[in-house]
């Protein structure tokens, strides 16, 4: 029998919680993209930029952001409450620089019924 998850509202699974943590730590700089739909997490993303002399050199093996305790909870409560939209996680020389929450609005009733 096929198992479905189901996505609490507002809420990230431990599973996605753990990517995320894994990007945190192996990312020096990019982004980390969790984004909502129907107040539910639908999908992470992760991007890493390489600039600098780094585009002519070995990756250096320079470990990501230092995760304190609080993070994760930030990053939570930064996702509650979200209908649509997403919240971004900016890192640079491997510390999070910015914790970043977009809002969008979903309109119905109108021509192409939304967005």
């Amino acid at each position: 029998m096929e198992q479905k998850h189901s996505l609490r509202l507002g809420a990230i699974p431990g599973g996605a919680m753990a990517f995320i943590a894994r990007g945190l730590a192996e990312i020096g700089s990019g982004r980390i993209v969790l984004t909502a739909q129907d107040s539910r997490l639908v999908s992470v993303e992760r991007e890493e930029r390489i600039g600098g002399d780094a585009l002519f050199a070995a990756r250096s093996g320079k470990a990501g952001a230092v995760v304190d305790g609080s993070l994760p909870e930030k990053i939570c409560r930064s996702f509650q409450d979200l209908p649509y939209g997403q919240v971004i996680i900016t890192l640079k020389d491997g510390a999070v620089r910015q914790v970043e929450r977009l809002t969008r609005s979903r309109f119905t009733g109108l021509d192409g019924e939304g967005i």
